[in-house]
């Protein structure tokens, strides 16, 4: 950035004509542009017929623009401000043009703009503009074609094009964790589970059925909430020693699938969650059932009758019975 006269009428030079610029391009708010210029007004667009004098001839033309011109974003601003005489100060300065993705226009150049402010009583008034937009520039190395040009607005459309596809490709992920993700717990719910029922597990399995007991009871004293931070509870103990093995497939139904430990580990690590469930209070009926050579199927049956066959020894205890008020 270069400056030669009082530093603060520079500024405010650079400060209206990156103004002048983003009304014009980002808000189209011809109004606001056409209240900075001077009754003594020249104007070379970008156009090769665009060129006029006197500001109320001008002015005339800006507001022909009102509607007209998509929504644009602006960046990568320079600007130069020179004192050319007393009062008289002189803007130069370049900046990228890109059209927004919203307008489904795919458009990016680099501008060049020269304005000069005359200051009238306390302020500047713009007298002169003169834009250099190159929708037809060639530069030294094309021949017969604005290659640059074209090249850089391709390049703007790949960008943009990434951008969106990795905005999809994001939600894509998301909707896809969330069409298997339980909302209550975060673990994997009945879709994701009725897909593993499916998959052709090899080699040792364990599964584990985990439900938890009393839950009515302290929905039916407590409220539905407190039942619900009960599963909550239960279900971060299970998905502590069995990350992404765990399956919500009822309301208090957990099941454990688990294919990468040995037989030990995983009987062990069930204890240790039925453990971990009791400290918070909680109680857990529990069926296992392992095989050395999957059949996942079975395998949930058998574990489905295993737990309610400790779910039973559970309520013929009699602080346990179901039916004492």
């Amino acid at each position: 950035m270069e400056e030669s006269g009082d530093r603060t009428r520079c500024r405010m030079v650079r400060e209206i004509t990156s103004r002048i610029l983003h009304k014009h391009y980002c808000e189209n708010n011809v109004e606001a542009i056409v209240s900075t210029f001077s009754d003594t007004f020249s104007w070379i667009g970008a156009a090769e017929h665009e060129y006029a004098v006197g500001g109320d001839r001008v002015r005339g033309i800006f507001r022909q623009f009102a509607g007209k011109v998509p929504k644009c974003n602006i960046s990568d601003e320079h600007y130069d401000v020179l004192e050319l005489a007393e009062d008289v100060y002189l803007c130069s300065g370049m900046f990228y043009v890109a059209t927004d993705p919203g307008t489904g226009i795919f458009l990016r150049v680099h501008q060049r703009i020269t304005i000069l402010f005359r200051w009238e009583g306390e302020s500047p008034r713009c007298c002169h503009i003169h834009i250099s937009n190159p929708y037809t520039e060639m530069n030294d190395k094309d021949v017969g074609f604005p290659t640059q040009m074209a090249r850089e607005s391709r390049k703007y459309v790949q960008e943009e094009v990434r951008t969106k596809t990795m905005a999809l490709e994001k939600q894509a992920r998301l909707l896809e964790r969330k069409s298997y993700e339980d909302s209550l717990t975060g673990i994997y719910n009945r879709s994701k589970f009725n897909q593993i029922r499916n998959a052709s597990f090899k080699g040792p399995l364990g599964v584990a059925f985990f439900d938890l007991n009393g839950l009515k009871q302290v929905n039916d004293l407590y409220g539905h909430a407190a039942g619900d931070e009960l599963i909550r509870k239960t279900v971060q103990c299970i998905d502590g020693f069995f990350r992404n093995k765990c399956y919500r497939i009822g309301g208090d139904e957990i099941i454990v699938a688990d294919d990468s430990s040995d037989e030990a580990t995983f009987r062990r690590n069930v204890e240790l969650a039925r453990r971990c469930i009791e400290r918070t209070r909680g109680s857990v009926s529990i069926g296992i059932s392992w095989r050395d050579e999957a059949c996942f199927n079975e395998q949930f049956h058998e574990a489905d009758r295993a737990m309610y066959d400790e779910k039973k020894r559970f309520y013929r205890l009699k602080e346990h019975d179901r039916r004492r008020g």
